[in-house]
C-alpha cells in the first residue's frame, strides 16, 4: 500500500454509521488547534468543525484538520451551504467527513452529493488539495478511496426536509442523518422550543423512518461534546472545588 492509499484508510466515522460502532468526538465552534491537542488525551475519533456557525476561515481549516491528523481525529465539518465551490474548499483543506445543513429535498441532496464524491459517483472537483497536493503515484486509485473514506451526514431542519427524509436516505453516499433542533422546531411553529413534545415526537417517527430507510441517525453512533459546554461545566467543576478548598 502506497503513502496516499495509508492516508486515506479507514475513516472511523464512516465506518462508525456502517456498523453503529460507538464513537466519540468534540464539536468546535472557533479555531482552536491547542484544544485539539490537549483533548487528544481523551483519545477522541473525530473533530466536528462548525462551518456554519462557528468562526472558521479557510487557513483555520487546514490548521484544525493538520492537528487532528497528528492525533489520529478524523475531521468533519459542518458547510455552510452546499455549492460546490464551498464544498470542494473544506474537502481541499483535509476535511474527511461533509455535514450538509438545511436540506429540503433529494434535490438538495443530490447537488450535495455530487460535490462531495468523485466520479462515477459525483462530480467533485480535483485540484490536488492536501494532504496529498499532487504526489499521486496512482490518480485513479486515489480518487476510488477518496470515495470510499469521505463521509456524510445531511441535517434536516425544516418540515420539508422530514417529508423527504425516507427519499433522501435511500441515495446512495448518505451515511447518516442529523436534526438541527432549534430551525426545525421553529419550521414546525414552534421557534425557541427544540424541547416542545411535538417536535420531540416528529423527530422520533422521522428518526424510526430514516431507520427503517437502512440509515442511522447520529445519536445511533455518535458522542458529541460542544467545547463551550466542555469548557463551562470544567471551569464551573474546578471553580468550585477552589472555592470549597479555600475555607
Amino acid at each position: 500500500m502506497d503513502k496516499i492509499a495509508t492516508k486515506q484508510s479507514r475513516n472511523i466515522v464512516k465506518q462508525a454509521a456502517a456498523t453503529r460502532e460507538n464513537i466519540r468526538g468534540i464539536h468546535l465552534t472557533f479555531p482552536a488547534p491547542t484544544i485539539i491537542e490537549v483533548l487528544s488525551l481523551l483519545d477522541l475519533d473525530f473533530v466536528y468543525l462548525d462551518g456554519e456557525h462557528g468562526s472558521f476561515d479557510t487557513r483555520d481549516l487546514e490548521t484544525a484538520c493538520i492537528a487532528a491528523e497528528r492525533y489520529d481525529m478524523v475531521p468533519i465539518a459542518r458547510v455552510p451551504d452546499r455549492s460546490a465551490a464551498t464544498i470542494t474548499r473544506f474537502l481541499d483543506r483535509g476535511v474527511r467527513g461533509i455535514i450538509i445543513p438545511h436540506v429540503d429535498s433529494v434535490a438538495d441532496a443530490k447537488e450535495a452529493l455530487d460535490a462531495v464524491y468523485f466520479s462515477p459517483q459525483g462530480s467533485r472537483s480535483f485540484g490536488g488539495g492536501r494532504p496529498f497536493f499532487t504526489e499521486i503515484d496512482d490518480l485513479p486509485g486515489h480518487l476510488a478511496a477518496c470515495n470510499e473514506n469521505v463521509s456524510v451526514g445531511i441535517m434536516i431542519e425544516s418540515t420539508e426536509g422530514l417529508e423527504a427524509a425516507e427519499a433522501i436516505a435511500a441515495l446512495p453516499g448518505v451515511d447518516y442523518f442529523s436534526f438541527g433542533l432549534n430551525d426545525l422546531a421553529q419550521s414546525l411553529g414552534y421557534p425557541g422550543e427544540p424541547n416542545h413534545p411535538e417536535v420531540k415526537r416528529i423527530v422520533e417517527e422521522t428518526t424510526q423512518r430514516i431507520r427503517q430507510a437502512g440509515k442511522p441517525v447520529r445519536e445511533d453512533f455518535m458522542n458529541l461534546a460542544w467545547i463551550n459546554q466542555v469548557l463551562l461545566a470544567g471551569a464551573r467543576k474546578l471553580l468550585v472545588q477552589q472555592s470549597t478548598k479555600a475555607y
